[in-house]
């Protein structure tokens, strides 16, 4: 059996007022397959993403990827698109927007408000293997953060998670109480599954962190629908524990449990988690990727536990900042006239973030950051959907059916047929080869006739 879970990253964009307009670039390069004809700023990519504006955000979202390694190439394609929008942009206005992967940024420059902003993370799991044992996941997404968090200032001090500093709630539909997962039940598939719809993720730039983050929770979330993770016991506050674990730049962190214990989190995650993740790989079929996933993440969880912290400031994000920004500054920048230290730290961590801006690029070169996807692999992601994946189906039905194409969603089509509508299905996630992929196209150009008549 595969140890592949069809995932998604949804990437919230801050580029201040403008995302409409950058949303109307993008598309005047051609890389719309299909665009609402209601004039809604959402459309589909030619990758088999798709790009929409939503709460005066530029937001991009991969294509259904079956493993992290698939998903890493198109998150650093989503960054592609952004980048795009910025580009064409500048070209039609001459003015620049800048395009920043961050987590939060200020509502008001003038004011210590905030917008917050997120990678939202979707996986698909079985929904009667799952639902019942959900619970388990809780603590590890609070905890995850000593080695995915992307750091950053919130109220001019520096954070492992910035992020972990919002959420009112473990669980929400309203995504006003700022969960740290919702609960809106819509898997875009076969109702068999489920989507964990993780809303208190963070953008990196860095191949590594993304790529262990989306791995492990994966793995971890395999683990709880074979039976390997069966116990995890529940933190005695969620919220204040992240916020907890956030505020420790030392590495010495430890949380409160319910059953008032108090552990130290790698241990809690070595001791709850791992085994079931090293058993999946056992006995489900792993690849390379996978392997090498585990390795890592041990290497990471090592390092943190002896508090070796700054052996990790060429891979896990938010040490990366730390060490480069937060306590480097003075060699790695120059201090910009009119900027004290402290707001030059805060405007470096910020255009660090920026895939429109060199930094982040000139930092990895300089430094050797680990990377795990070459450039040729973002390219491709960029210009195709995942092979034999239902996004290279949307994109082969939008451009059969471009005159006749009312509305397209991740798992259906709605055609025009004169005064009437023809809606067709895609739920099933696999198999879409090209041959498939042909047989769909005929089949509904078969209803679509026959409804003619």
């Amino acid at each position: 059996m595969s140890l592949d879970t069809w995932q998604g990253a949804e990437q919230e964009f801050a580029v201040g007022s403008k995302p409409v307009a950058l949303f109307e670039s993008l598309g005047r390069t051609g890389v719309f397959v299909f665009r609402s004809p209601e004039g809604i700023p959402r459309a589909y990519l030619r990758n088999g993403g798709l790009c929409y504006v939503h709460s005066n955000l530029f937001e991009v979202s991969t294509p259904e990827c079956r493993n992290a390694l698939e998903l890493l190439a198109y998150d650093k394609a989503s960054e592609a698109y952004a980048r795009l929008a910025s580009w064409s942009y500048e070209e039609e206005t001459n003015l620049r927007i800048h395009c920043y992967k961050t987590s939060i940024a200020l509502r008001d420059e003038d004011e210590a408000t905030y917008a917050t902003l997120g990678a939202h993370e979707n996986y698909l799991v079985e929904r009667s293997k799952y639902l019942e044992k959900a619970s388990l996941l809780v603590p590890y997404l609070v905890l995850r953060q000593v080695f995915c968090g992307v750091g950053g200032y919130y109220r001019d001090t520096y954070l492992v998670s910035p992020r972990a500093m919002f959420p009112k709630t473990v669980y929400s539909e309203t995504s006003s109480d700022w969960p740290i997962v919702s609960l809106r039940d819509e898997p875009h598939a076969e109702k068999r599954y489920f989507r964990v719809h993780v809303v208190n993720g963070e953008g990196a730039r860095s191949d590594y962190t993304t790529f262990l983050k989306h791995s492990i929770t994966s793995y971890i979330l395999t683990a709880i629908q074979d039976g390997h993770i069966r116990e995890a016991p529940m933190l005695d506050d969620p919220i204040a524990s992240g916020q907890e674990v956030s505020k420790n730049l030392e590495g010495d962190w430890s949380v409160n449990l319910a059953d008032r214990r108090r552990m130290r989190v790698t241990d809690y995650i070595a001791s709850y988690y791992l085994e079931g993740i090293e058993k999946v790989l056992e006995e489900r079929e792993s690849k390379e990727h996978d392997r090498t996933a585990l390795k890592e993440f041990k290497w990471v969880l090592e390092k943190l536990g002896e508090g070796l912290i700054e052996s990790l400031d060429r891979s896990i994000e938010w040490v990366t900042k730390l060490s480069l920004i937060e306590r480097g500054f003075q060699e790695n920048f120059q201090l910009e006239e009119g900027l004290n230290e402290d707001s030059a730290k805060r405007a470096a961590a910020f255009q660090y973030t920026a895939v429109t801006d060199p930094l982040f690029d000139e930092l990895a070169e300089k430094h050797a950051f680990k990377q795990v996807v070459s450039k040729r692999e973002t390219e491709k992601a960029f210009i195709k959907p995942p092979e034999s994946s239902r996004g290279g189906l949307r994109v082969a039905l939008a451009a059969r059916f471009r005159d006749s194409l009312k509305e397209m969603s991740w798992s259906h089509i709605e055609l025009r047929n004169g005064n009437s509508f023809l809606s067709h299905p895609f739920q099933n996630l696999v198999g879409w080869t090209q041959d498939e992929i042909d047989r769909t196209i005929r089949e509904i150009e078969f209803k679509f006739s026959k409804d003619k008549r």
